[in-house]
């Protein structure tokens, strides 16, 4: 796993340093409340982050979301293998929410993988209330895939993303 650049965001594999102040992003209510599997106490995210170190072997796991300006870890965001699948997920303290920050990053992640990776398809869920994530999810390019009365998932293929991606530009 290597790190990822945009203009603004130094997208990082993480440390195990780097766990204080993923437990404080992950204990927030805000924040907890648009994440699929919920809040998190400190062994549940170290659980997770110890995951995605094993997840980096093959390119995967969530990385470290760095502000470029500062240097402050803000949240996470990455792609990882559930169910057969690659999902595409992410967290972001609340003072960085309304600033593009979370499409960027995301944007670049599918960038990675579909174009450094050659992954096929991936796929990204939340609760059907969360119009924020399905919104955006929609800009960049994914589609409804499935819709439940507690879940809905989008997906985009590697083709359709890359067709989309050179029909706005790079970014």
């Amino acid at each position: 796993m290597r790190e990822l650049r945009t203009r603004r965001l130094l997208l990082r594999p993480f440390a195990r340093k780097d766990l204080p102040a993923l437990v404080r992003i992950a204990a927030e209510e805000e924040t907890r409340g648009f994440m699929c599997d919920g809040g998190r106490e400190a062994a549940a995210v170290e659980a997770a982050l110890e995951r995605w170190l094993r997840g980096y072997r093959e390119g995967l796991g969530q990385l470290a979301m760095i502000l470029r300006e500062d240097g402050r870890l803000i949240g996470h965001c990455g792609l990882e293998r559930r169910e057969g699948r690659i999902v595409l997920s992410y967290a972001l303290h609340k003072d960085h929410w309304c600033k593009g920050l979370a499409p960027e990053a995301c944007r670049e992640v599918l960038r990675y993988g579909f174009e450094e990776l050659g992954i096929e398809e991936v796929w990204t869920a939340t609760r059907p209330e969360n119009r924020a994530w399905r919104g955006m999810m929609e800009r960049l390019g994914m589609g409804l895939r499935e819709e439940g009365s507690d879940e809905v998932r989008y997906a985009v293929s590697r083709g359709a993303f890359l067709r989309r991606r050179a029909a706005v530009g790079a970014r």
